[in-house]
């Protein structure tokens, strides 16, 4: 988990892994919506549920490795760019991750619930999924952008 990792920068191959996993999940969130506008619907389901668990797992990687291995402020050390450019950049990420993750995590069991109750998800599903799409996809820039401004420039 602490050895160097595979893409050809500074980072560790946990960081690795994490900012791979970051940087397809917009395309795998948007297979699933693809699912859902096929209307497979169970399929939708299966997936999305399975997209968060597996997220998830990659931030708990992702909290692991950074503290045993020093933590933010030695990633930083070792980048040309500002501490102060990272560190904005940093908190603007984390407040949308929390939000999106929170809101998806909300979708997932709002939805299930209500199909379970009614047989159908809220009409509001699709606007609230729509929502977390694009959290999620920001987050995933952004974090993809931290690990290039700290591993690369």
């Amino acid at each position: 988990m602490f050895e160097t990792g595979f893409l050809g920068t500074r980072a560790l191959w946990f960081m690795d892994v994490v900012t791979l996993w970051f940087g397809v999940l917009p395309l795998l969130l948007g297979a699933a919506i693809y699912l859902a506008m096929r209307k497979r619907y169970e399929l939708h389901r299966i997936f999305q549920v399975l997209l968060f668990l597996l997220t998830l797992v990659m931030v708990v990687v992702f909290e692991v490795g950074v503290r045993f291995s020093g933590g933010f402020l030695a990633y930083a050390e070792h980048s040309s760019v500002p501490f102060g450019a990272l560190t904005t950049l940093l908190a603007v990420h984390i407040l949308i991750a929390v939000a999106a993750v929170g809101a998806w995590a909300w979708l997932l069991i709002d939805s299930w619930r209500r199909y379970r109750e009614r047989g159908e998800v809220p009409a509001s599903h699709k606007g609230y999924g729509q929502l977390v799409y694009a959290g999620m996809t920001v987050t995933s820039v952004l974090g993809v952008l931290i690990y290039l401004l700290l591993f690369v420039f």
